[in-house]
């Protein structure tokens, strides 16, 4: 089960990014948790497209992620069943998931290299950060008031919500360097905060939820220190 989470976790990025067409069997063969790749399965049509449409700007891509795929298998064999969760995320993702990112970087235009190993730098944060934090902190981040639409009608959440759609449109149709896309959503902050402070009376509940944000822009700090 640990490492199925792990597993989980590490093909996430790859997984929204590329996948299987006609070839997808072969791909999904060296994917030996029987859990993730019934999962799989069960989106084939989702992963169908995404690999076609990524097959048309990067020729060749399906073999690339064979291969990549395999190696990625044989470093997952590799995580001592000896760690917790936590410790197996921390030691393992970031080097076991560098094929899978690898095949996706190099496709993307110029201006885009660097943002699926963002992505899940970004995924490693937050796992981090969970793991740092005590239980009532991790429910609090399913509390309905975070999730429940407003009884009332705000014109600042309005905006954001509309903000939202726009940078989504802005960057479906213009793929953002790195720069561009951690600079849009560390703007963000002001409208989650904005939320939580209208439906959540609970400070707790609020911290909890900002937390996995500013862990999730975390790896955006370093990027502008560069």
């Amino acid at each position: 089960m640990r490492k199925f989470v792990f597993v989980a976790l590490a093909l996430l990025v790859a997984i929204s990014t590329v996948q299987c067409d006609d070839s997808s069997e072969e791909v999904l063969e060296h994917i030996k948790s029987r859990h993730l790749k019934k999962y799989l399965h069960g989106q084939r049509e989702h992963l169908d497209d995404g690999l076609e449409k990524l097959e048309k700007h990067c020729p060749g891509v399906s073999e690339k992620l064979k291969v990549a795929v395999k190696e990625f298998s044989e470093c997952d064999d590799k995580v001592d069943d000896s760690l917790t969760i936590c410790e197996a995320i921390h030691a393992y993702t970031i080097n076991c998931t560098a094929p899978l990112l690898k095949v996706v970087n190099d496709c993307l235009p110029e201006k885009a290299r660097g943002l699926p190993n963002l992505g899940m730098k970004s995924m490693v944060s937050v796992a981090e950060h969970l793991c740092k934090q005590s239980g009532e902190s991790i429910f609090e981040l399913v509390n309905p008031c975070l999730w429940e639409d407003l009884e009332e009608a705000n014109t600042e959440m309005d905006a954001c919500e509309e903000k939202v759609k726009a940078l989504g449109q802005k960057y479906k149709e213009n793929i953002p360097t790195q720069s561009e896309l951690c600079s849009s959503i560390t703007d963000l902050r002001t409208c989650i905060q904005k939320r939580a402070t209208l439906s959540c009376k609970n400070q707790k509940t609020r911290n909890a939820i900002l937390g996995v944000f500013d862990a999730a822009v975390a790896p955006c700090s370093h990027l502008n220190a560069v």
